[in-house]
C-alpha cells in the first residue's frame, strides 16, 4: 500500500498536479501554451503563461524588483511613482509614453484589461476587492511583501522565477547583502547599551507617528547599529504624543521620506520636543531620498541601512562615499545612476 501511495505521489508531482510552496512547476494550458505555476507570498496558487511578456505592477517593490530583473520594457504601464517616476520619465522617453493606472489609490481597471497584461504583480496588502477585479478580469495575481530583508529577497527570487530570472535575483540579491555586510563588519561589536537610541518618524496627521517593531524601518535601524526607541508599538506608523517623544528622549530622529513628514526644522517649534537630546542638538534628519523612498519595502534599502549607519557613526564609515554607492546601485539596477536621476541626499 506504501508503494502505491508513493507511486501516486510521483506522479501527480511530474505530472504538475501538486504545486509546493516556493516550488515552480512546469506545464501546460488548454491551449497548449507552456505554464509555470507559483505559490506567491500570500499562499496562494496561481498559473501564470509562459514566457511572460507583458507585466503590470502596483508596487514600487514590484516595479523594482522588475526594473532590478532587467525586463522594465515588459511592464506596461510606469510603475514608478510621484517624483521618482517623474525622474524616471525625464530619462526615459519610452517609459514616459506608458500610462499611469493609478491615480492615489484609484485604479483605472478598463485600461489595464485593454493592454492584457500576462500578470499584476500587487503587494500583499493590496485591496481584495482590486484584486478580484483582476482575477474575474483574466488577469493573473501575484502577491509579494517586503516588510523584512528577508521577505524582500523571496519576493525576488519568486519575479525571478516568473520572468525567467533567477540568475539575475541572486545577483541583485547578493549586491544588497554585500552593502548590509559592509556595515555589520563595522558596527558587529558595538555593545547593544552604547548604541544610539532613534526614533524613526512617519507621516504625520493629527499627531506624530513612530515605526514601530513590526515595520521594516525597525529593521534598518537594527542594521545600521541603532535601538528604536518605538519598538515595543504594534502596527504600522502608531500614533504617538509629544510626551511619549519626551519620554523616549531620543539620541537622533529620521524623518520618513514621505512627502508628508514634518519638516526638520518643525520639530524645535513644538514645546514638548525642545528637551529632547536629538532635536536640542540638531541630530534631525530625512531619511533618503528626493526621488525614491530608501525606507520603503525593497532590497534596495539596503542603501538606506548604509546611510542611516554613516550618519549614526560618521567616523566609522568616513571613507565610504554614500552618493557613489547608489549612483553605481541605481545604474546598474534602474539603468541610470542615482544622481543622473536627479537624486540628492
Amino acid at each position: 500500500m506504501k508503494i502505491k501511495v508513493s507511486l501516486l505521489a510521483l506522479f501527480l508531482l511530474f505530472s504538475g498536479s501538486i504545486v509546493f510552496p516556493g516550488i515552480a512547476v512546469s506545464g501546460a494550458s488548454s491551449s497548449g501554451k507552456e505554464t509555470i505555476t507559483i505559490t506567491d507570498q500570500l499562499g496562494r496558487t496561481v498559473i501564470i503563461p509562459r514566457p511572460v511578456e507583458r507585466i503590470v505592477a502596483f508596487h514600487h517593490l514590484a516595479s523594482k524588483i522588475v526594473f532590478a530583473l532587467g525586463s522594465r520594457n515588459k511592464l506596461v504601464g510606469q510603475a514608478l511613482f510621484r517624483e521618482e517616476g517623474a525622474a524616471m520619465a525625464k530619462m526615459d522617453p519610452a517609459f514616459a509614453k506608458r500610462p499611469q493606472f493609478v491615480q492615489g489609490h484609484a485604479i483605472n481597471h478598463e485600461a489595464i484589461v485593454a493592454l492584457k497584461p500576462d500578470v499584476a504583480i500587487v503587494y500583499a496588502s493590496f485591496n481584495k476587492s482590486d484584486v478580484k477585479q483582476l482575477e474575474q478580469s483574466g488577469i493573473r495575481v501575484v502577491a509579494i511583501k517586503g516588510e523584512t530583508f528577508t521577505e524582500s529577497y523571496e519576493s525576488v527570487r519568486l519575479v525571478g522565477r516568473i520572468l525567467d530570472r533567477s540568475e539575475l535575483a541572486e545577483a541583485y540579491i547578493a549586491d544588497c547583502e554585500k552593502l548590509l555586510s559592509t556595515v555589520k563588519k563595522r558596527i558587529d561589536l558595538i555593545p547593544v547599551e552604547k548604541r544610539p537610541k532613534v526614533m524613526f518618524s512617519g507621516p504625520r496627521n493629527m499627531s506624530f507617528s513612530a515605526a514601530t517593531g513590526e515595520m521594516l524601518q525597525s529593521t534598518i535601524l537594527e542594521r545600521a547599529g541603532a535601538r528604536n526607541v518605538a519598538t515595543g508599538l504594534k502596527g504600522f506608523w502608531a500614533p504617538v504624543s509629544g510626551e511619549q517623544i519626551a519620554a523616549w528622549n531620543p539620541d537622533v530622529i529620521f524623518l520618513g521620506s514621505g512627502l508628508d513628514s514634518p519638516k526638520t526644522k518643525d520639530l524645535s517649534e513644538f514645546p514638548q520636543l525642545q528637551g529632547v537630546k536629538a532635536v536640542r542638538e540638531r541630530r534631525v534628519y530625512h531619511f533618503p531620498s528626493n526621488i525614491g523612498w530608501w525606507d520603503y519595502p525593497a532590497p534596495h534599502c539596503a542603501l538606506g541601512v548604509v546611510w542611516a549607519a554613516k550618519t549614526l557613526y560618521p567616523d566609522r564609515f568616513r571613507d565610504l562615499d554614500i552618493k557613489k554607492i547608489a549612483d553605481e546601485f541605481y545604474a546598474k539596477y534602474m539603468g541610470f545612476s542615482f544622481t543622473a536621476m536627479g537624486g540628492k541626499l
